[in-house]
């Protein structure tokens, strides 16, 4: 693997940004800026031997200042926590609402990152200090991006923290295997390793309870089209509009296990997604057309033009002490793991 830089843009702080480009002997190529640790492009291969984009996102850095998060490396907690507050050791923290009464994902997406080239891997480093978003305890964070010759595209996440805090890491790209100008992405097909979601509210924050799949439309354990049931009558999908649910992994906890496998029969390329993490959160861009900065051929993304596969532990977790944890004490390291691999046939 090969990894070049270039000078992509100021931000409106001044701070320069730098774009770093992973290149494999197989000619994928995938693009990272130190803003938000965004993966800007993904070019893979198809069955024609033409390289797609098969990552959403924005042509400038602005856009990515001011738009959506696509992309972007997510947390201090990726998902929601409900209310805007969780208690740790007896003490409540009030968090920044972000989403109605919620606090959702954090600002970590529009955070300035040092990258460097670090035994042929890309590495991103940057502080989260106490307080902010509310959260407790200075974070040191590492993000660190390898692509193999085989086409998988390797994120690793670690931190650190001074003082007891809660951690929730996850990226956020938006996937279309089509190409990202393609349009709709609902006739690609999606596997779930995962017999089990957290049933959602009106606000999208789990109720607690964990519902099988089986009967359901959430049900991915065969792959189908990931618009087969999109519009069915079933309560979960119709308060989002679609899918934006957490699905359990069937999987060891902390163990890397395949969680998803994604494809496009018309360009003939495959995505698997493996995790450590004990979720994935599918969401299938239900409120895109509500961007309106223009993607990176300029026309306005459309509904269901990408789906995200969010590795991650659950959302609400403080709320609910049932679900894998998510606190981070001074000594311990967090460290999560997720693999997207390509494969075209």
């Amino acid at each position: 693997m090969s990894i070049t830089s270039h000078y992509y843009g100021r931000t409106q702080n001044g701070e320069e940004i730098y774009q770093y480009i992973l290149e494999n002997a197989a000619g994928m190529r995938v693009a990272v800026i130190e803003y938000g640790c965004v993966i800007t492009n993904i070019w893979v291969k198809d069955n024609t031997g033409e390289l797609r984009d098969v990552a959403l996102g924005y042509s400038t850095l602005e856009d990515y200042e001011l738009g959506g998060v696509f992309g972007a490396f997510i947390g201090r907690y990726a998902n929601r926590i409900e209310k805007s507050r969780f208690t740790l050791d007896g003490k409540t923290y009030e968090l920044e609402p972000n989403n109605g009464p919620n606090h959702l994902h954090g600002t970590f997406a529009k955070k300035v990152y040092k990258g460097s080239i670090v035994d042929g891997g890309l590495v991103l480093r940057a502080v989260s200090p106490d307080g902010e978003d509310g959260f407790p305890g200075n974070l040191e964070l590492t993000v660190r991006y390898t692509l193999t010759d085989e086409n998988a595209l390797v994120l690793d996440y670690t931190a650190t923290t001074d003082a007891p805090t809660i951690i929730n890491l996850t990226n956020h790209s938006y996937f279309n295997l089509e190409g990202q100008s393609s349009g709709s992405m609902l006739e690609q097909t999606l596997c779930l390793n995962a017999s089990t979601f957290t049933e959602g509210n009106a606000e999208t924050c789990p109720t607690g309870r964990i519902l099988p799949v089986a009967g359901t439309p959430m049900d991915f354990t065969r792959a189908k089209p990931i618009g087969r049931d999109i519009q069915a009558e079933y309560s979960q999908l119709q308060m989002c509009g679609g899918y934006d649910h957490n699905f359990i992994l069937d999987k060891e906890p902390g163990m890397l296990a395949l969680a998803a496998v994604a494809r496009s029969e018309k360009t003939g390329i495959t995505m698997e997604t493996y995790t450590t993490q004990p979720g994935v959160q599918l969401y299938t861009s239900n409120s895109l057309q509500n961007d309106t900065r223009p993607g990176k051929t300029g026309g306005i993304y459309g509904r269901y033009q990408g789906f995200c596969l969010e590795t991650q532990h659950y959302p609400c977790t403080p709320s609910h002490p049932e679900f894998p944890s998510v606190e981070l004490r001074p000594g311990e390291e967090y460290h999560e793991t997720t693999i997207y691999k390509f494969l075209t046939e």
